[in-house]
């Protein structure tokens, strides 16, 4: 077939046909618990059993649809192509199986039970990515069906270490190279030409600490792109305190503020602390309520001293609701990228042992990394560590020239579809189009939609799986012909 003449309309109608059987491997593909697990790690399964069985099941359905498939870079990787075999060039779709912790919290349904309620299908990783990385297969799929042979070679990289180090990409981009120009749908409708720089900062200290107010541990947070819902703490009261009397200050506390929650206990001399914030998705720590700094902007009001002290300061004053960094002395604007943003994403004490904090910044051009160390050094308090640059694969600021046709195809195709002006946006997460020179972030977080990634309860909308499958189908065939 040498041309298709469709209308968005029509596009539509073909992707509807296909939501039964792309609804049913959705359901299999999220009862998968495709979490990082390096316990059962081995060479044929780099990232542990879970990530193995999520990319067999990709190799799975792609030999049961007719296409050709491989695992690449030393299995991290399940490439699925369709086109001519000896292209000059390819466009590739980058996306990956792997997805974030459970995490707690979860009510509608267990977080691998998936689970239906009205429009909305519940379960982890439903929103990123499991959803559109099957609308984008089930849109070369529609493509195949019509009969349409593209000149570009149409490549699906599906990785599995997008949600740690990347390691699965470093490693095909070494082995492969990299296409000639494509999209993830790890992303954000319009389309996402630029994408903010992602830094990780961890400062290592000791837990050294003397006063009879006793710090023995504190912890929040299990990844530093998600900004921690849950934070607790193991405390020891000096024997003249009334326990009481300092578990009805929390709870006077907490119904202060009443966009947290939490509870207090006592247990053989310790006092157990827990408070709930709000879990997000650490690219937007503004929508999310960090637990850890709440926890500690309480406990530093009382007699820690030295390091624990040092360490509830540091996050519970000069960085408690501080997502835009404005007490580092790093409030930074880019009028293209926008604002820098930081989140701590995880917070450990350890009594008299090593311990740590880990920040994430996502930041535009024209501020560089050894600016925010240098600010992070500067903040420090009387915290004594040592601040490290977590080394990570693609992590600087990436912009595609808005000129560039994989721009302005694909504003166009968005623009279609959804009878609105051409026009693109930037994110502050990252995803592999940033890896490509020509790479862009395109779905499938429609506009309208809160952004519910890494949260309890996320879901995706059932009614935009078909959409989205219309809107990459339409647009491959564009960028592909």
């Amino acid at each position: 077939m040498e041309s298709i003449q469709l209308t968005s309309s029509q596009w539509q109608e073909n992707a509807q046909q296909y939501q039964p059987a792309l609804m049913a491997d959705l359901l299999q593909f999220l009862a998968i618990p495709s979490v990082l697990d390096p316990t059962t790690a081995n060479i044929q399964r780099p990232f542990g059993t879970g990530i193995d069985m999520a990319l067999k099941f990709i190799s799975d359905i792609a030999q049961r649809d007719g296409f050709k498939f491989n695992r690449v870079a030393d299995n991290m990787i399940v490439v699925v192509d369709y086109g001519p075999e000896d292209a000059s060039e390819t466009v590739g779709v980058l996306s990956h199986v792997d997805v974030v912790p459970a995490g707690d919290a979860w009510t509608v349904t267990l977080p691998f039970s998936p689970k239906i309620e009205g429009n909305r299908l519940y379960g982890r990783g439903s929103h990123d990515m499991k959803a559109d990385l099957l609308a984008a297969y089930y849109a070369v799929k529609q493509l195949k069906d019509m009969g349409f042979q593209p000149k570009r070679k149409i490549r699906l990289i599906f990785g599995s270490d997008e949600e740690s180090d990347w390691r699965d990409m470093q490693a095909y981009l070494t082995e492969v190279g990299e296409p000639t120009l494509g999209f993830s749908p790890d992303g954000a409708f319009p389309v996402v030409p630029g994408e903010k720089g992602v830094l990780t900062l961890a400062i290592k200290f000791q837990g050294v600490t003397t006063s009879a107010w006793q710090l023995h541990h504190f912890h929040a947070g299990e990844r530093d792109n998600v900004v921690p819902g849950m934070a607790t703490a193991d405390i020891e009261l000096p024997s003249h305190v009334d326990i009481n009397g300092f578990l009805g200050a929390y709870e006077r506390y907490l119904n202060d503020t009443p966009i947290i929650s939490g509870v207090g206990q006592y247990d053989d001399g310790h006092i157990l602390l827990t408070l709930y914030g709000k879990s997000a998705h650490g690219a937007y720590p503004e929508t999310g309520l960090n637990a850890g700094t709440y926890l500690a902007h309480f406990l530093v009001n009382y007699g820690f001293n030295q390091q624990a002290h040092a360490f509830l300061e540091f996050l519970g004053i000069a960085n408690h609701q501080n997502v835009f960094g404005e007490k580092l002395g790093l409030v930074y604007h880019d009028d293209i990228m926008g604002d820098l943003t930081l989140n701590i994403g995880q917070m450990t004490f350890n009594e008299n042992a090593e311990s740590e904090i880990r920040i994430n910044f996502r930041y535009p051009m024209g501020i560089t990394e050894t600016a925010i160390l240098t600010q992070v050094q500067r903040h420090m308090g009387d915290l004594i560590g040592k601040t490290f640059k977590q080394e990570s694969f693609g992590n600087q600021p990436h912009m595609v020239d808005l000129n560039d046709p994989i721009v302005t195809t694909l504003e166009n195709v968005y623009a279609e579809h959804t009878h609105t002006a051409k026009q693109y946006k930037i994110s502050n997460g990252g995803s592999y189009a940033r890896l490509l020179k020509r790479g862009v972030a395109f779905g499938g977080q429609f506009p309208d939609v809160p952004v519910i990634s890494h949260q309890p309860n996320e879901y995706v909308l059932i009614d935009n799986i078909p959409k989205t499958q219309a809107i990459f189908a339409h647009a491959l065939y564009e960028i592909s012909r």
